[in-house]
């Protein structure tokens, strides 16, 4: 399944303000847009990317990286949340 370019920018948007938890892959947020749930992640040496979504038809999968600059914004929103 692929999602437009908008509603991953939205997503990944909407991920700066998002509660992330650690996980055995390493830091997740869920975010809701459009009626679905996208899955946040933002671990390791890799670019932060959606990796899923649920929604009205159940659990699908989709997988789009972030940019290096949505991955530089995610990262610092998630840093300056842990010095909070």
């Amino acid at each position: 399944m692929d999602i437009s370019q908008a509603t991953a920018d939205r997503v990944f948007e909407a991920a700066r303000t998002a509660t992330f938890r650690r996980t055995n892959l390493g830091l997740q947020a869920e975010v809701t847009d459009g009626g679905h749930t996208y899955y946040v992640q933002a671990g390791g040496e890799f670019l932060a990317c959606i990796d899923g979504r649920d929604g009205y038809g159940g659990t699908e999968y989709v997988f789009v990286n972030a940019t290096a600059e949505q991955d530089r914004a995610l990262r610092a929103a998630i840093a300056a949340q842990d010095t909070k």
